[in-house]
């Protein structure tokens, strides 16, 4: 079985969302199929660069105010601990364009390890409020995914990739998906949102069965915010 996911790394329902696949695939237990994993580019933000905005003022000026911005990350940090991720948003994350980030992610996809590379991005972002698109947390998630240093340092140095992944945005885009995570299972079902690991254990089962279930919706990250 092979599931698409598109996401992106300062999506924190994408990182929930991730859990929630892991631990809804290991609910099928004997029964669970191969699964093929293939990541996608999702930018939630286009228009962030690589100069760094204090996360909650970028929030407060979307959603109306500091205090409102504190309770929606109070209740996703809640949403993610309870998921066993270390989520903690008074480690001063930043808004800045998650493009290098996915072309970090494209290379590993090709030459190392891409689940431990975007895994380290989420862990990077969201628990130590690291900014991803700065070169030296792209090399050191780009070497715990089993790169070359040197070699990250000179893909990062250069414009490769880049089209690769806006063309892979596009596509996303021409595909009708507004919000990830978005997860497409052998090419015909989506399940949009950070579902309950029983509705995507749910959703594989009836995916083997080849019919076409249809999920409740989850919360997602879209341009206009997190659900």
């Amino acid at each position: 079985m092979r599931i698409d996911i598109w996401s992106d790394v300062v999506c924190p329902w994408c990182w929930i969302g991730k859990r929630r696949l892991q631990a809804g695939i290991a609910l099928l237990g004997r029964d669970a199929p191969d699964i093929e994993i293939h990541w996608h580019p999702f930018l939630l933000d286009p228009d962030a660069d690589a100069t760094p905005v204090p996360l909650r003022d970028a929030l407060a000026v979307k959603f109306g105010g500091a205090e409102r911005v504190a309770q929606m990350l109070a209740q996703t940090q809640a949403t993610a601990r309870a998921e066993g991720l270390p989520f903690d948003f008074d480690r001063g994350q930043v808004r800045v364009t998650t493009l290098p980030a996915h072309r970090l992610m494209a290379l590993a996809a090709r030459e190392g390890d891409v689940d431990t590379v975007g895994e380290a991005l989420f862990h990077a972002h969201f628990a130590e409020g690291r900014n991803v698109a700065d070169v030296e947390v792209l090399v050191e998630a780009g070497v715990a995914g089993g790169l070359d240093v040197d070699r990250v340092r000179r893909f990062l140095a250069s414009d490769a990739g880049e089209a690769e992944v806006q063309d892979r945005v596009a596509q996303a885009q021409a595909m009708g998906i507004r919000a990830v995570p978005t997860f497409v299972i052998d090419g015909r079902l989506a399940v949009q949102g950070a579902q309950p690991p029983e509705a995507i254990a749910d959703a594989l089962r009836q995916a083997m069965r080849s019919a076409t279930p249809v999920a409740p919706s989850a919360p997602a990250c879209g341009p206009s915010g997190c659900d």
